[in-house]
């Protein structure tokens, strides 16, 4: 069973998405935490992590780098389409 997404599991999605353009190629791990500010990194390592046990993002075999799976891929797109809903109501 999926979990809920949190705000930082989407804005994890939607980074890979936007460094691979929309493709299933490998991004550095270092590459994508480097791009959050410092406070928050220690957090997104962890999430990274979570998001690969749910299965939406797939780890190198022998580089620490990760790629969206298929499901992965479906979700953060779906996420781009709708747009951040709890922003949208403040």
């Amino acid at each position: 069973m999926l979990r809920i997404l949190t705000e930082l599991d989407k804005t994890i999605l939607l980074s890979f998405l936007v460094f691979a353009k929309g493709t299933a190629k490998y991004i550095p791990e270092e590459f994508v935490i480097s791009k959050f500010p410092i406070r928050r990194r220690k957090a997104v390592k962890k999430y990274i992590k979570k998001l690969e046990k749910d299965k939406l993002l797939a780890r190198h075999v022998t580089k620490p780098s990760y790629k969206l799976t298929e499901e992965g891929l479906k979700k953060a797109l779906k996420l781009l389409q709708e747009g951040a809903q709890l922003w949208t109501y403040r």
